[in-house]
């Protein structure tokens, strides 16, 4: 019998270090070092009580990471997102008869809400995730996205633990999917948002005000190209190079040559693009928002799809046949695949 398994989307991010006060390690060392951190005599990696985080934008809502392994140049786990003493919608399917008077037009189960059991929280999100080096990986949900990892990486490393100073973040920027969008992000030309592009994106006609943001760059454009024959010829490279330049091209000329001159005709201008710095702000600001929010036009002009940001799909085991939980060990092992697919044809 064939194991289940689940096509899962494996998005890529990339821990940003020019933003912030991190130290030097990579995220997976620093994630290693503060799980191996001591905290009232215990490890943080040895109590499951130390790694529960509340949720900064969720009224009671905790997070923390639950199954995790720990290599030399990787850190990989799951997070799971519960809410204390929550209740769960129960459908009774056995039939009731006392439906009182509304049994008289419909036949309908029961619906009641019930706690967990003692010693027991309803799960609201799982996610599984890779930190190898500074790259992330991340099979998500939809309560625990890249956003949501943020603010618990940065609990962890910087209230938790104090691996990081208090100035210190966690910021995992998103990065486009070249094969995607035509390019790189400078090969970007605009990014639409809900189909209104913001003007601080695109190349703007006007200098910009701020000069920060811009850098001048000389570029030559050409017009078109001319030939010249005999005395025009002769004019011109008098008006290139002067009469004795030109005499000096002339005997060199053999007695039976014509003497032809080509000139291209150009102009060199001075354009405006934005400087790295700010194009990778405008991708920071971009980072968490829905693919399905965003479009990208490229150089060339054309529209891509709503796949923007660099992933990979792949499929997952499961733990049994009509379970939502995933192996933890193959989920492992595909997000290693991808890292090495990404690394190899040179994506990242």
């Amino acid at each position: 019998m064939a194991v289940p398994s689940k096509r899962c989307k494996i998005h890529y991010r990339r821990l940003r270090r020019d933003n912030s006060n991190l130290p030097q390690g990579t995220l997976s060392h620093l994630l290693s070092t503060a799980l191996n951190t001591q905290k009232d005599g215990t490890l943080i990696k040895d109590s499951v009580d130390l790694r529960i985080a509340p949720a900064s934008d969720e009224a009671q809502t905790q997070r923390l990471i639950n199954d995790y392994h720990i290599e030399n140049d990787y850190v990989f786990g799951n997070t799971c997102a519960f809410t204390p003493g929550q209740m769960q919608a129960l459908l009774r399917t056995q039939t009731n008869n006392n439906h009182g008077t509304l049994s008289d037009i419909l036949d309908a189960y029961d619906i009641r809400e019930a706690r967990a059991r003692d010693g027991h929280e309803y799960v609201g999100g799982i996610c599984y995730w890779l930190a190898i080096e500074d790259h992330f990986y991340q099979i998500q949900h939809v309560s625990l996205q890249a956003k949501q990892m943020e603010e618990y990486f940065t609990w962890l490393l910087r209230e938790q633990t104090n691996t990081v100073n208090i100035n210190a973040f966690v910021e995992l920027a998103c990065q486009f999917d070249s094969q995607q969008v035509g390019g790189d992000l400078d090969d970007i030309s605009s990014i639409e948002i809900g189909g209104i592009a913001p003007e601080t994106i695109y190349q703007p006609s006007e200098p910009t005000p701020d000069e920060a943001l811009v850098e001048d760059i000389e570029t030559t454009e050409t017009v078109g190209s001319e030939s010249a024959y005999f005395d025009k010829a002769r004019d011109v490279l008098e008006a290139l190079v002067g009469s004795i330049g030109t005499q000096r091209i002339m005997d060199e000329i053999p007695d039976e040559a014509s003497l032809e001159v080509k000139v291209n005709i150009g102009y060199k201008a001075k354009k405006r693009k934005f400087n790295k710095e700010f194009m990778g702000n405008i991708a920071s600001g971009l980072r968490n928002l829905p693919d399905g929010e965003m479009r990208v036009r490229g150089r060339s002009g054309e529209m891509r799809g709503t796949d923007i940001r660099l992933s990979e799909d792949m499929s997952v085991k499961k733990v049994s046949d009509g379970s939502s939980l995933l192996d933890m060990e193959h989920a492992l092992e595909q997000m290693l695949e991808v890292h090495r697919r990404f690394v190899h044809d040179g994506k990242i």
